[in-house]
C-alpha cells in the first residue's frame, strides 16, 4: 500500500510540473532547461526510493525466514527442534529392521526361544522327536518408533520418552518404555532396574543369547552421582506375576506388594560394572491353602576393553525365584510342592562375549550363554519336560556401508537337557537389515 501511495504521488507532482511547464513555455529556455532538470532529478530520487523499499522488505523476509529455520533446527539435545509457542525440545526416531530367517532343524518362531518364558526353551525339540521342519521366514517385527522430549523446568530438565515395537499381538504395536524422568526420579515403564543396558549382546536374535536379563517393568526409580563415575539406584517395580509351577500346569502369583531393587553402576573410559539385586513376594492362595515366599536375584555385569577394537563383555545372574520372567531360560519363580507348600526355584546363568572391530563399518560379535535351573527331585518328577540346562552361541558380523544403515548375519546354535534326561539342539541362521532414521 505505501509503495502505490509513491508513485501516485509522483504521477501527481509530475503531472503538475508538466502543466506548469506547459503554462510557462513561452519562457525562457535556460528556465526550461533548469526545470527538467529538478523533474530529473526528483524522478531519480523516486526510483531510489522504491529501490530501498523493495531492500528493506527483502531483507524482512530473509530474516524471518533464518529465524523460523533457527527455531525449527535448533532443540536443547541432538536431533530435536523447539515445539511452536513453547520451551519444549522434541524428536522422533526409530529405525525399520527386516530379519530373514532358515531354521535348520525346526519352527521356533520370529525369535529364537520364541518368549518362551514358561517352560525354558520348550521349542527346541528333543531328540527322536520327527516333528520339527525346515523353514524360511521373514519378519519386520522389531522396527521401532520412539518419542523423546525436553522441557526445562525450574527443578531440572523433564525429560520423556515413548518407544513402540511390532512384537503385539498379530504385528500389532507393543509399548516398551513410557517414562518421564526429573532430576533424579523416574516413572513409567522402562528396563528394570535390575539390567544393565551397558552389558547387553548386540546380536541379530532379537531376544540374545540364553541368560541374559532382559524386561522392561512399571516403576518408579531414584538415582543419585556418587562421584564421577558411580551412580546409585533403588527403585519400585511391578513384580509382574511371578510363575508358580504345579502339577498339571502353572498359575500366576497373586501379588500384593511390589519388587524392591537397587543397583551401583560405575561407567569409565575402560568399561562399566554393574551390580544390583531384587527382593519379592510369590502369594499363593486358594481355598484354606495360603502360602507366602520371599524371592531374591542378584546380577553381576561388566564390559571391558582390550585395546582399542575389542571388547569383553559378561554378565552373572543367580536367583531363587527372583529371576523368573527377567532372565532368559528361567521357568518359573515358585514350586508348589504335593502337600501344598511352596518352594522357591533356584536359577543360575548368564553370557560371556566379545566384540571386534574390523574397521570403521565392519564388526563381529561371539556370545555364549547359559542357564541352570536346580529342581529337586520330586520336582523332576512332575515336570520331566523342562529344561534344567540351555546353552546358546550367537556367532555374526555386521557391516555398516553407510551411516544409520548396517546388515548382519548370524548363526545360533541353542541346547536345551530337561529334567528327565532328554535333550536336543536346534540351529538357526539369520540375516538381518537395519535402517535407523
Amino acid at each position: 500500500m505505501k509503495r502505490k501511495r509513491t508513485n501516485r504521488f509522483g504521477l501527481a507532482l509530475l503531472g503538475c510540473v508538466t502543466a506548469l511547464a506547459l503554462f510557462v513555455a513561452p519562457a525562457a529556455g535556460g528556465e526550461i532547461d533548469d526545470l527538467k532538470s529538478q523533474i530529473k532529478a526528483l524522478m531519480n530520487r523516486l526510483e531510489a526510493l522504491e529501490a530501498r523499499e523493495k531492500k528493506m522488505k527483502a531483507d524482512m523476509m530473509a530474516a524471518q525466514e533464518a529465524a523460523q529455520k533457527k527455531a525449527v533446527a535448533t532443540g536443547d539435545f541432538p536431533g530435536s527442534w523447539k515445539m511452536p509457542g513453547s520451551n519444549t525440545s522434541v524428536s522422533f526416531s526409530g529405525y525399520v529392521k527386516l530379519d530373514a530367517i532358515y531354521d535348520l532343524d525346526q519352527d521356533l518362531g520370529d525369535s529364537f526361544f520364541g518368549y518362551d518364558w514358561g517352560g525354558g526353551a520348550s521349542g527346541i525339540l528333543l531328540e527322536g522327536d520327527d516333528s520339527g521342519q525346515r523353514k524360511t521366514s521373514l519378519h519386520a517385527r522389531q522396527t521401532r518408533l520412539r518419542f523423546d522430549s525436553l522441557t526445562p523446568t525450574k527443578m531440572g530438565n523433564l525429560k520423556t520418552r515413548i518407544e513402540t515395537d511390532f512384537y503385539g499381538g498379530g504385528n500389532a504395536l507393543r509399548l516398551r518404555h513410557a517414562y518421564a524422568t526429573l532430576g533424579g526420579v523416574l516413572a513409567g515403564q522402562t528396563w528394570s532396574t535390575l539390567m544393565d543396558e551397558n552389558t547387553y549382546a548386540d546380536t541379530i536374535d532379537f531376544e540374545g543369547p540364553v541368560g541374559v536379563i532382559t524386561i522392561r517393568r512399571p516403576q518408579v526409580r531414584y538415582s543419585q552421582a556418587m562421584g564421577k563415575d558411580l551412580t546409585a539406584q533403588v527403585a519400585l517395580e511391578d513384580p509382574n506375576a511371578p510363575t508358580i509351577l504345579m502339577a498339571g500346569g502353572s498359575t500366576s502369583s497373586q501379588e500384593r506388594v511390589p519388587n524392591f531393587v537397587a543397583a551401583l553402576r560405575m561407567k569409565t573410559s575402560w568399561g562399566a560394572i554393574n551390580v544390583s539385586g531384587l527382593v519379592g513376594q510369590v502369594l499363593y492362595e486358594q481355598g484354606a491353602v495360603e502360602e507366602s515366599l520371599t524371592i531374591s536375584a542378584l546380577h553381576l555385569g561388566a564390559n571391558f576393553g582390550l585395546g582399542k577394537n575389542t571388547r569383553l563383555w559378561g554378565t552373572f545372574n543367580v536367583g531363587q525365584g527372583g529371576l523368573d520372567k527377567s532372565m532368559l531360560g528361567s521357568p518359573g519363580a515358585a514350586i508348589l510342592s504335593a502337600n501344598n507348600e511352596l518352594e522357591a526355584l533356584d536359577s543360575m546363568g548368564g553370557f560371556v562375549g566379545v566384540t571386534h572391530n574390523w574397521s570403521s563399518s565392519v564388526s563381529s560379535g561371539l556370545y555364549y550363554g547359559w542357564v541352570e535351573n536346580d529342581f529337586e527331585d520330586a520336582a523332576k518328577a512332575v515336570y520331566p519336560d523342562l529344561s534344567q540346562s540351555l546353552q546358546t552361541v550367537h556367532a555374526n558380523i555386521w557391516w555398516s556401508p553407510a551411516p544409520k544403515m548396517r546388515a548382519g548375519v548370524e548363526i545360533i546354535q541353542g541346547r536345551r537337557e530337561t529334567n528327565g534326561g532328554e535333550d536336543g539342539d536346534a540351529t538357526r541362521l539369520q540375516l538381518g537389515f537395519q535402517y535407523s532414521f
